[in-house]
């Protein structure tokens, strides 16, 4: 369990967590891009 907290602290680190936000971010850009073409 110690040894997961560690993988899991690394992976909510702060450089994880701007690769998921920049994803998150792109994927609404093409939704608000499709609505606003349809």
């Amino acid at each position: 369990m110690k040894k997961r907290n560690v993988f899991a602290k690394d992976l909510f680190s702060k450089k994880y967590r701007k690769r998921i936000v920049k994803p998150k971010k792109g994927k609404g850009s093409y939704n608000r891009k499709k609505i606003k073409k349809a």
